[in-house]
């Protein structure tokens, strides 16, 4: 490999004006949003009590070419906000290199960008190369924290906790709350061996009660964190700990109080302010309004805090509030899906139908795209715009073709509710051709196709989603329920039901079926176990039509009398309940005149 090895000034020339670019570091990395949420979202880094290293001449050992080429080309992608670009130089020439300072520089740059995987690999190189740098300890600890590798994180922000460096072994703690068991009681007992020698060391502490308050131990967690609040008062992340845990154990009085005098010397902590205003979201809003109101003042476009306070306003019903703070949220040209949903739904309140559509069409594929859809379906229904419905689903499928199976089915349901059942049909068949073996799609068009009568077509689509799913419960009790129902095939039934059981144990609407099939069986005693457990969890209108007719035939007709009266209040227009009644109790009197529209079964 050729290396730029030249004895005249050029060579020295060429690597001093390299390791210019490199020391400009952090100072060319851009400012922003990112990195403003990042120090919301960490303790700040501040390493303590580090002395100035001493000057040293700059060594002049030579790259080698392709690696001088590669550092500038990666500096100047830097300055020209190609960040991708750079940080993929910088970290094959970390590795290719082994220089600390090229290494240093590709781990902040991996950090701002948030590629946590790289960063890790470039931050535990920098620990290798630097072992004494604070700042590569730190952050080689809180990068494993991240990616939920508590216990090898310890080991690093041990070493920082050596080196007189500030430390974050909360967060560490932290990230232990989805984890096993096991590693928390590692954790927890490295801890314990850490606070033997360092007894006041707060972050071990509150490191500490953290992992007692995952483990529910609220009390002792209080315990702990007030052993810090005692030596140091205005330690800020303990009395926000504190804070939770208190409310925790509700005893919201005394978290209000709390935070109230300390925000009175604190005025300025937006954290601590945050962190009051959404606990006063519990029970007392319009102050927590005007705690978001505060936060507001000192940054007007943060997006969060526009949105929360759009949303308190929409949920007290002040419309010009929630309007106004909505409108603001979206000239930042952040969350405008949401601000865009929840205006519209502010429009439908006041009555302007057309503003609401205008706003929710304004939602792109992401947050709230479907509901906003739902939302655009509805309203043109309700103003008899049933064409501009089906239109506007047709153009979406051709704008959004991700969404094509969703908008389907949103479009079918539309035409079901119209009782347009061959029009869905037709629909759902055409969305088949486009997508053969979409699941939902082919359980759609089966239960259309045995409402029409074409038990045959219910049955090929029902088969075709088992053979993909064999254990698809969804599929397997519709295709057993109905042949229980509709056909003398009892057997294949039984089969099938049994099947989707041992898919979703203890699911009343299989639970029902098989009491169905039980009771077509004539195996009455059986049914009647299994109704009843199903009508015990869920006592849908179906289920008690079941039940109520395995009931009827054991002679056991008051307590039949009494379900079917019960679900005729809670569904009166169920038309499975009033076949039943007609067929089998026609004198009671149970019924009254049938509605006009009969629910689907």
């Amino acid at each position: 490999m050729n290396r730029v090895s030249l004895a005249r000034p050029a060579g020295p020339l060429a690597i001093f004006l390299l390791v210019l670019f490199l020391l400009s570091s952090c100072s060319a990395l851009p400012e922003g949003p990112a990195t403003e949420a990042a120090a919301e979202a960490a303790e700040p880094l501040v390493i303590a009590d580090e002395q100035p290293e001493e000057e040293t001449e700059i060594p002049t050992r030579p790259f080698p070419a392709d690696s001088f080429h590669d550092l500038l080309v990666a500096e100047f992608a830097v300055r020209r906000n190609r960040y991708d670009l750079a940080l993929g130089n910088y970290l094959q020439q970390a590795h290719q290199t082994r220089d600390a300072g090229v290494t240093a520089r590709a781990t902040r740059l991996a950090q701002y960008l948030r590629a946590d995987n790289a960063a890790l690999d470039a931050a535990q190189l920098w620990v290798e190369l630097d072992p004494d740098s604070i700042e590569a300890l730190y952050t080689a600890a809180t990068l494993l924290a991240k990616n939920q590798r508590p216990v090898e994180a310890l080991e690093y922000m041990i070493s920082v906790l050596q080196k007189d460096g500030n430390t974050n072994f909360a967060a560490i703690a932290a990230s232990t709350l989805q984890l096993p068991t096991s590693t928390q009681d590692t954790v927890a007992q490295r801890l314990e061996q850490l606070i033997i020698t360092y007894p006041d060391n707060a972050q071990l502490l509150t490191a500490k009660s953290l992992l007692q308050q995952q483990r529910g131990e609220t009390e002792p967690a209080l315990a702990t964190i007030q052993q810090v609040l005692k030596t140091d008062s205005d330690n800020l992340h303990a009395v926000v700990v504190e804070a939770r845990l208190l409310q925790t154990l509700n005893r919201d009085d005394e978290v209000f109080i709390r935070l109230q005098r300390v925000l009175e010397k604190h005025p300025e902590n937006r954290r601590l302010r945050l962190q009051y205003a959404r606990m006063l979201m519990k029970n007392n809003v319009p102050l927590a309004k005007t705690q978001f109101e505060v936060l507001l003042k000192t940054t007007p476009n943060d997006p969060d805090l526009l949105l929360s306070l759009g949303l308190i306003s929409k949920e007290t019903n002040d419309i010009d509030d929630a309007t106004h703070y909505f409108n603001r949220l979206l000239q930042t040209g952040e969350r405008s899906n949401e601000a865009n949903f929840y205006l519209g739904q502010l429009a439908e309140q006041s009555a302007l139908p057309s503003v609401a559509i205008d706003h929710y069409k304004a939602v792109i594929p992401g947050t709230n795209f479907l509901a906003a859809i739902n939302r655009i379906i509805n309203l043109y229904v309700r103003q008899d715009q049933f064409d501009m419905a089906r239109e506007h689903i047709s153009d979406l499928r051709q704008r959004h073709s991700e969404h094509a199976v969703r908008l389907y089915l949103l479009e079918s349901d539309l035409l079901v509710n119209h009782s347009n059942w061959e029009g869905a049909h037709n629909l759902l068949s055409e969305a088949i051709v486009q997508s053969p073996k979409q699941a939902n799609l082919l359980y759609a068009r089966s239960m259309l196709s045995e409402k029409m009568g074409d038990l045959a077509l219910m049955e090929q689509d029902l088969l075709a989603i088992i053979k993909q799913e064999p254990n698809n419960a969804t599929a397997l009790n519709a295709l057993g329920y109905v042949l229980a129902n509709r056909t003398d095939r009892l057997d294949e039934a039984y089969q099938l039901i049994n099947r989707a059981l041992a898919a979703k144990p203890n699911e009343p609407a299989i639970l029902d079926s098989l009491g169905w099939v039980e009771y077509r069986r004539g195996n009455l005693p059986t049914a009647l176990e299994l109704l009843t457990q199903a009508h015990t969890t869920f006592p849908d209108h179906e289920v008690s039509a079941h039940l109520g007719e395995v009931l009827w035939q054991l002679g056991q007709t008051d307590q039949a009398l009494a379900i079917w009266l019960q679900a005729l209040k809670d569904t009166p227009d169920s038309a499975i309940l009033r076949e039943t009644i007609q067929r089998l109790a026609p004198e009671t009197g149970l019924l009254a005149p049938e509605p006009a529209t009969n629910a689907r079964q």
